[in-house]
């Protein structure tokens, strides 16, 4: 078979058709920022010659972006935390998150919707935030990187469902279960309202030349059950993807964590792909069994648990790989790390990995 270039090989494998070898498509994030100076310098697309690796450009530019009402926003920040506070007509909502040195980062520690009052504020914000098509910055990336491999474009400006953005970054697990049980009419107007936004944002984000899309949803059954993905996540995916489906385009679904419990759902919503789909101890489903539940018709980007990855030796990490690509065989099928990359991860193992996917079809 005559030799692809990345674009052709990592299409034809989510289409589940013949490659002249396994795509391996790294996930950089959490790795990137410990690589030495020079590789940084040198820009993620180098870095993917350097090892031989094919580039998927996973949450590529979103070609919508949001435009909220006039509001004061107050933002106070010191070595430990960051404070944001936002005045609406309706009233103010404050968050807050804390530092952390070694990570690089900063934690929500404050969700902003922490009363009744505070939904209503958060739909008077939603009721007056607007959307706009933004082809720039899908462009900027489709004459750069983007030129190379293929690009998964972000699908909606909140990079989420309604209800994982609730979950995530408004009210926390706990605190919605609660508010859900003390003032579900409130909670549920939020979470229509939001999902209508979304699906907004998605039709207009169809004008960009993307194939592919997705959201990083972070699915996993660590902050939700079974059931409350069925009644508030699922209707909302599959809305998206019959959308996309009918205008020749597909969802792929960002699906990190937990994930056994939710497969069945994922693949009737019509979920074109699973990507960084991970064995345990990082998710709690065997790759070999993922597939088994999904069948030929569902895709798979990923395999390669993260501590695995950083903890096995060259040596050991061969066989182990070669095992993951036989484990994800059976349907359309791109080999990846799961998610993020733990710092210590070294070059020789991308390369190493690459290698192997480069002997196998």
């Amino acid at each position: 078979m005559a030799q692809m270039t990345s674009q052709e090989r990592i299409t034809a494998a989510l289409e589940g058709r013949e490659v002249d070898h396994i795509p391996f498509c790294p996930f950089l994030a959490y790795i990137w920022e410990h690589f030495p100076q020079d590789i940084q310098d040198a820009g993620q697309l180098a870095f993917h010659h350097l090892v031989g690796a094919d580039p998927l450009w996973r949450g590529a530019p979103c070609p919508v972006r949001a435009v909220p009402p006039e509001m004061e926003t107050r933002r106070v920040e010191d070595d430990r935390h960051i404070l944001e506070e936002t005045t609406t007509p309706v009233g103010t909502l404050r968050q807050q998150w804390t530092k952390s040195k070694t990570g690089n980062t900063a934690f929500l520690v404050e969700h902003p919707l922490k009363r009744e009052q505070d939904f209503q504020v958060m739909l008077w914000l939603e009721e007056h935030t607007r959307f706009e098509l933004d082809l720039g910055p899908f462009h900027e990336h489709m004459a750069g990187a983007g030129a190379e491999g293929v690009s998964i474009g972000m699908l909606v400006p909140r990079c989420k469902t309604a209800f994982q953005s609730m979950i995530e970054s408004y009210v926390g697990t706990e605190e919605l279960v609660y508010a859900l049980a003390d003032y579900p009419d409130t909670v549920e107007t939020l979470w229509r309202t939001m999902a209508e936004n979304n699906l907004r944002a998605a039709q207009l984000a169809l004008e960009a030349e993307y194939t592919y899309y997705l959201t990083w949803e972070d699915s996993g059954t660590q902050n939700y059950s079974p059931a409350l993905y069925e009644r508030y996540i699922s209707p909302e995916i599959r809305e998206w993807c019959a959308l996309l489906e009918a205008n020749g385009k597909h969802y792929i679904q960002h699906a990190c964590g937990h994930v056994r419990g939710l497969l069945g759902y994922m693949q009737a919503d019509g979920v074109h792909t699973v990507e960084s789909l991970s064995p345990p101890p990082t998710g709690n489903i065997s790759l070999r069994e993922a597939r088994q539940r999904l069948g030929s018709g569902v895709g798979i980007i990923g395999g390669i648990e993260p501590t695995m990855f950083l903890q096995l030796s060259l040596e050991e990490l061969g066989p182990y790989v070669e095992q993951v690509i036989a484990d994800g065989s059976g349907g359309p099928f791109v080999l990846a790390n799961s998610d993020s990359c733990p710092p210590g991860v070294t070059v020789e193992k991308f390369r190493l990995v690459a290698d192997i996917a480069k002997s196998a079809r």
